[in-house]
């Protein structure tokens, strides 16, 4: 299933939330500090995506670094197009 563009689509969602958040987002957006409390929501899930997604992609990447057989496909992989990226002129 493919990520859909933030900007595409809103979709309506009825989710529980703790009362004590939501008066301090209700607060938040009649001060002025967020827009609104759905801004304030949408945000923090936004947020929370990301960073999941984040950690995710380290842990990937930590399983990957002590796997030596993809390490050593890794570094010959880097070494046979050293060359390469070190051929042409800035001209390009």
């Amino acid at each position: 299933m493919s990520e859909p563009n933030v900007k595409e689509a809103s979709i309506k969602y009825t989710t529980v939330l703790p009362q004590a958040c939501l008066y301090e987002l209700k607060a938040m957006a009649d001060n002025k500090i967020i827009p609104s409390v759905s801004q304030g929501i949408r945000t923090a899930v936004e947020e929370f995506v990301k960073n999941r997604k984040q950690y995710l992609y380290e842990k990937a990447m930590q399983e990957a670094a002590a796997d030596g057989r993809f390490m050593e496909r890794t570094m010959n992989t880097y070494h046979d197009f050293s060359a390469v990226d070190a051929e042409g002129d800035e001209t390009w």
